[in-house]
């Protein structure tokens, strides 16, 4: 999704940015509040929130090229933040990208992080973690102004050129045929995704999971667990 919103003249892709964990990390301090975050947010005001906006602000004007009117943020976390998100920008736009769940964990419990996900290598782990992401973003949606936009991995995959414009419409911009032709894009992509934002769009990944359906059911149990 990034890479084909990138291809876009006036889109920006930076990657996964860790701006926004620093300033959260850093927030307790800045209004002295010793419970941390969220705790400390009963504590913000205007002045702190524009302090923290400006911030992260500079940094992706600095990252951007000149003349973007959108820039993506897609660390994965930043769905644990979006209320935070809505305080400090709340002109911002987000996409939920959504796949069957039984092949996002699997492709998370494959790939040799660099660092963090410790949930990521025990499948009940990784399941467990994914319901309360799923609950999470629920709960979003009912309370957030932000406006939001889910998009399904396997209907992308089916028909790029129909939710490629809704992305681009629902970004305001005006369409870009360069978007179709995401995979020519030069731009530097040091996340996991690097080889397939390479490649035309391909449907082979879809139900991956049935490959190794007979070693995954501490996988299955976990995205059936109610959680507490």
């Amino acid at each position: 999704v990034e890479q084909i919103l990138s291809s876009h003249p006036d889109v920006w892709g930076a990657g996964e940015l860790t701006e926004l964990s620093e300033i959260v990390m850093a927030l307790p301090s800045e209004v002295d509040e010793p419970r941390g975050f969220p705790s400390c947010l009963g504590r913000l005001n205007e002045a702190v929130l524009t302090k923290m906006a400006r911030n992260y602000l500079s940094v992706i004007t600095d990252l951007a090229s000149p003349g973007a009117l959108v820039v993506i943020d897609k660390m994965p976390d930043n769905f644990r933040l979006l209320g935070f998100i809505q305080l400090l920008f709340p002109d911002a736009v987000v996409i939920h990208c959504k796949r069957d769940p039984l092949d996002t964990c699997l492709s998370g419990y494959f790939q040799h992080f660099s660092g963090g996900h410790p949930y990521a290598y025990d499948l009940r782990n990784i399941g467990l973690y994914y319901r309360m992401y799923d609950r999470l973003m629920s709960h979003w949606k009912s309370v957030l102004q932000l406006p939001m936009m889910e998009i399904q991995y396997e209907d992308l995959v089916q028909d790029i050129g129909k939710y490629s414009r809704s992305m681009i419409d629902f970004c305001g911009l005006d369409w870009s045929e360069r978007c179709l032709r995401y995979y020519e894009h030069g731009r530097d992509v040091n996340t996991a995704s690097y080889d397939q934002v390479r490649q035309p769009v391909y449907k082979r990944s879809v139900g991956r999971w049935r490959n190794y359906e007979e070693y995954i059911q501490p996988l299955r149990e976990a995205l059936r667990t109610d959680l507490i």
